[in-house]
């Protein structure tokens, strides 16, 4: 005899099987979190030696001990846009149009619609894609276009199902946001400036909200948990948070502000740790976090200003703070305390906890490692990337990046190579007027301060690294 209810019954343990194979097979891929801090230096993290009495970096230091600590990573710029391109695509930022600087306000989109980045890989791998915070990379295909015109081409034409970010910095001139493809509320394309920025130039004044720069690490933050909790659970997801703290002007939180011994400064160093440890909360109380990727770096080093004596960022040096550790120099300039960032990676049951690795990895080398992992890899004649996905899942791998060249604000370059690093005393074509500078080589193994230049003392070694230099830039 026909029984309904069993009928029912059994439809209904079908359905329920289905569900669980489709989430199995999404838990089959780890999410990732990338998670980006600008003008961030070595020195800046408790677990890389900032003093508690000035800074304190719980959340980081949390995900240190949960996870790999990486103390010899660098970036491929030492300023902000560089950087950005290269870890996104897996290549260096002056095989495109900018030879130099970095992306302004009004710059076309460095990547190009339809370019390989990590989100449009994951997104074919069946990745919801977002990303949150500083894009600092350009919108729309002219130079000179307005927000208004250019929104046509950004972060969704490169992989991303959703954007909400901050266009270049913390108050650039366009002072609002942007969702996807347009300004966020914007009401009208009525322009009136007002005001001056950070830079000295007056905003654009759409006719939009304007950011509160004090409250853009909470709502960022926000948005990005938001986006979380309203995905689709059935697919993995790849998120790119890039935060504009600690870059200038240093405008804390009113939660943070006066919580550090050395100001602003510091303050605002709490907020980013602060922001970190929302995400990780928000992964861990909604199960997610076991199955998922963090990792955590900077563009670049610390900045210290030298036009802005004043700044808090100066006060916090001269109250002892060291934002780079014991590197040589800061953001902008050709020495490691531009380069050598932190870099932390947080993978339950992968990776090794309380881990410290000391081999010699890269954020280009981020986008190549996710693929590795993951199974796959790319195409190495279209990458300068490499992945360090086998020291990542054993901290006693023999491993450390021979190659490395880095890239000034001036477009000058160097080679980390070895124990060595060979400074050009070339700019580009691009740079005009730019100052006479030196060749210069230095042993980071017995000079790791960058304090005594070996190249008219060892010519064989530096005219060799001068032509490996030249080769890998012409794409040899």
């Amino acid at each position: 005899m026909h029984n309904p209810v069993r009928k029912l019954s059994k439809l209904f343990a079908l359905a329920l099987l289905g569900i669980i194979v489709k989430s199995s097979v999404a838990n089959e891929k780890p999410n990732i979190v990338l998670y980006l801090a600008d003008d961030f230096g070595y020195g800046s993290v408790g677990a890389y030696g900032a003093d508690p009495a000035m800074v304190r970096t719980p959340n980081l230091d949390e995900l240190a001990e949960e996870g790999m600590r990486f103390d010899n990573a660098y970036t491929t710029g030492s300023v902000c846009s560089p950087t950005r391109y290269a870890m996104l695509t897996s290549q260096y930022s002056w095989r495109t149009y900018m030879k130099s600087a970095v992306v302004n306000p009004g710059d076309p989109m460095l990547l190009k619609p339809g370019q390989l980045t990590i989100a449009s890989w994951l997104k074919e791998r069946g990745y919801q894609t977002s990303h949150f915070g500083k894009w600092h990379l350009g919108y729309g295909d002219k130079k000179g276009s307005t927000l208004l015109d250019s929104m046509h081409t950004g972060p969704n034409k490169v992989g991303f199902d959703y954007h909400f970010g901050v266009p270049n910095n913390m108050d650039d001139l366009h002072k609002v946001y942007v969702e996807n493809d347009s300004i966020y509320g914007l009401r009208s394309d009525r322009v009136s400036t007002y005001g001056r920025s950070y830079y000295g130039k007056p905003y654009i004044g759409y006719d939009a909200p304007q950011r509160n720069e004090p409250q853009v690490m909470e709502t960022t933050t926000e948005k990005a948990i938001e986006w979380i909790d309203n995905r689709d659970e059935e697919k993995p997801f790849f998120m790119y948070f890039a935060a504009v703290a600690v870059h200038h002007p240093i405008m804390p939180s009113d939660r943070m502000r006066g919580t550090s011994s050395i100001g602003a400064y510091g303050d605002f160093i709490h907020d980013l740790d602060y922001s970190v440890g929302q995400l990780m909360n928000a992964l861990k109380t909604r199960g997610l976090a076991e199955n998922t990727i963090f990792i955590f770096s900077s563009d670049n080093g610390g900045d210290i200003p030298t036009n802005r004596p004043y700044s808090p960022e100066n006060q916090a040096v001269d109250l002892g703070f060291k934002p780079n550790g014991d590197h040589r120099g800061d953001k902008h300039q050709v020495y490691n305390g531009g380069f050598r960032v932190p870099m932390m990676v947080r993978w339950p049951g992968k990776v090794q906890e309380e881990s410290v690795v000391d081999g010699r990895v890269s954020t280009i080398d981020i986008f190549p490692t996710i693929a590795d992992v993951l199974g796959e890899s790319l195409n190495k004649k279209k990458i300068d990337g490499a992945s360090f996905g086998s020291l990542l899942l054993n901290p006693k791998t023999d491993y450390e990046r021979e190659e490395l060249v880095l890239r000034d604000v001036k477009g000058r370059r160097a080679l980390v190579s070895g124990n060595f690093k060979y400074i050009t005393d070339k700019h580009p074509e691009s740079v005009k007027k730019a100052p006479e500078v030196e060749e210069e080589l230095y042993d980071l193994e017995n000079d790791p301060g960058e304090t005594k230049n070996l190249a008219s003392s060892m010519p064989e070694l530096t005219t060799e690294l001068r032509k490996r230099l030249k080769k890998i830039s012409r794409g040899d």
